[in-house]
């Protein structure tokens, strides 16, 4: 039987589990995925790992890449999210939470997973519009998931702002926006970020070979029918 490789970014995950079975009924295909933060898959790339397609939740890590990337596409978009506790107490003003030193504020890692990256843009922006406050918030942020040290293992399954927050290693997350139905079915409250300091993730599939089922999968991913899916677990199109 005929394999493929894909390191994919670890917020993908359940969109691809569920393209990664529908190819393979189509096909009779092996499709192993590796997930992960998508600097430390880079990285892992780069160091010689095995990979076939490459899911980035940015085009940096893919453009880190060079000569190894045949082909790239952007796949689709996400956005931020604050996650609670479902208490009265958080039922305020997404902008206020955030900024109240009475809660612990988790995120994800900056350098090591795009999803930090994008969360230390937005407190860039929160600066520029209330100086020392996105100070404030990197400095207060837990880096707890997305790193190398002193992460919170995350059982297989288990969305990080869930088993986080259920088992209280912090008040409230930061995290990707497109797990808002599944989360908020955990009983969580989601709270949306205000349009002006929202970070628009860009999702890049890159191709790391020119093998005709490497190929196939690639342009399989790019289908409307893909990107139905897609779509269905959350994410954007543009």
């Amino acid at each position: 039987m005929n394999k493929l490789a894909i390191y994919s970014a670890g917020s993908f995950r359940y969109a691809l589990l569920e393209l990664a079975r529908a190819f393979k009924q189509r096909n009779g295909v092996e499709i192993e995925c590796v997930f992960g933060p998508a600097g430390l898959l880079k990285t892992r790339i780069m160091q010689g790992a095995l990979a076939d397609l490459f899911i980035s939740a940015n085009s940096e890590n893919v453009s880190a890449l060079g000569s190894r990337v045949f082909q790239q596409q952007v796949l689709t978009y996400n956005q931020l999210m604050l996650t609670t506790k479902n208490k009265p107490e958080f039922q305020r003003d997404t902008l206020e939470l955030l900024l109240d030193d009475q809660y612990r504020l988790a995120t994800s890692t900056p350098i090591c997973d795009p999803c930090g990256d994008y969360t230390w843009q937005l407190f860039d922006l929160i600066e520029k519009d209330y100086p020392e406050q996105g100070k404030r918030l990197k400095s207060k942020a837990l880096k707890l998931v997305g790193g190398t040290e002193n992460q919170v293992v995350i059982p297989p399954g288990e969305m990080a702002a869930h088993y986080l927050l259920k088992n209280d290693y912090a008040d409230m997350m930061l995290g990707y926006a497109h797990y808002q139905t599944r989360l908020e079915n955990e009983g969580m409250l989601c709270h949306v970020l205000p349009s002006k300091y929202n970070i628009r993730a860009e999702y890049v599939l890159a191709m790391l070979n020119d093998a005709e089922l490497t190929q196939r999968f690639y342009q399989f991913l790019l289908s409307e029918y893909a990107q139905d899916i897609i779509r269905k677990n959350g994410f954007k199109s543009d």
